[in-house]
């Protein structure tokens, strides 16, 4: 005879309770552990957010702190920029003298000009003689005034014109520079260094410059032409005490890069001053006559641009350094 299944409730009410030998006791021990534990979970949850407030003002903070690094650091190669321009006022003023003492000087003749054709042309309009006018126009040199003015007024033009192409290059220079970038000719940002370099420095040193055609890069070019003047003038400043003051300057490029190595016939650099050159505020330089940041402001306008800037010591005597520049198609 077979035995009919029970109803679930019914196995339910006969199956022993596991927790009926449980005393009340153990239930209180319970219940205080798991208010312990949830105690510690709010503790802990309080925690959790009072450290990730700290972290939020961690950040800011560290937000903060960038910018301000950033200012400094603009603020920074603009100061290097003035203390290098600085350097060249003595040779801005010589160039400025040459175009400025050219118009003054046309300006005295085109004014001696204007009082003996104000003489000439009153005694026309007075209706003088043919004879006195002839004289007259004769002892003015009158012939001769006319066939000098246009060339006056051509060199006028020009000493105008090369001054106002000089203190544009020095607005351009000493301006506080964007971080704009675009497509420049190196030859040209070379051209432009070595000019106001040459003529900031009194130095018989001659240089040898040679360059590839037409070889470009993405980059500022007002920020690169800062790394190679420091480049420039450190290398005049090696050579000082040299009895021929030598330098080599150089571009070149291969399928991927472009590469400028500038050298001198100084003195070279300590072993041990190899590896701090490019230090902030390093310098082998006397007091006062340098901040220690050129070349440091250079390595980093180098690496902003993708570049390596290294230098050595050539086996032949003096310093020598190579930037490395990726090119355009690069």
């Amino acid at each position: 005879m077979s035995t009919l299944p029970q109803p679930d409730f019914l196995q339910n009410a006969l199956t022993p309770n596991p927790f009926d030998d449980v005393d009340e006791s153990t239930w209180l021990d319970v219940i205080h552990k798991m208010d312990e534990v949830y105690s510690k979970l709010i503790a802990d949850e309080i925690e959790l957010e009072k450290k990730n407030a700290e972290l939020e003002q961690a950040y800011r903070e560290l937000q903060n702190t960038h910018e301000v690094l950033k200012r400094t650091q603009q603020q920074l190669l603009h100061s290097e920029k003035m203390a290098s321009l600085g350097q060249l006022v003595a040779g801005v003023a010589h160039e400025l003298n040459n175009p400025i003492s050219f118009v003054l000087g046309n300006a005295h003749a085109l004014s001696r000009y204007c009082g003996r054709l104000q003489t000439y042309l009153a005694a026309v309009h007075a209706h003088a003689p043919d004879e006195h006018l002839q004289a007259l126009r004769q002892s003015l040199r009158i012939d001769h005034l006319l066939e000098d003015l246009p060339s006056l007024i051509d060199g006028t033009l020009e000493g105008a014109q090369r001054t106002s192409d000089i203190v544009h290059g020095l607005k351009r220079f000493s301006a506080v520079d964007t971080e704009e970038m675009a497509f420049l000719s190196l030859v040209d940002v070379i051209d432009r260094a070595l000019h106001w370099v040459q003529k900031g420095v009194v130095s018989s040193c001659q240089v040898h410059w040679q360059g590839a055609a037409d070889v470009q890069v993405w980059g500022n070019a007002a920020h690169l032409q800062q790394v190679l003047m420091n480049l420039l003038q450190n290398a005049f400043d090696a050579t000082r005490t040299a009895k021929a003051g030598q330098i080599w300057l150089s571009l070149t490029a291969d399928d991927k890069h472009a590469q400028i190595v500038v050298r001198d016939n100084g003195h070279g650099i300590l072993a041990e001053h190899v590896v701090r050159v490019f230090d902030p505020f390093f310098t082998t330089k006397p007091v006062g006559q340098g901040t220690g940041l050129g070349l440091s402001i250079s390595y980093g306008i180098v690496e902003q641009h993708k570049g390596q800037l290294s230098v050595r010591n050539h086996p032949e005597g003096g310093a020598e350094f190579c930037l490395r520049l990726p090119l355009r198609q690069a």
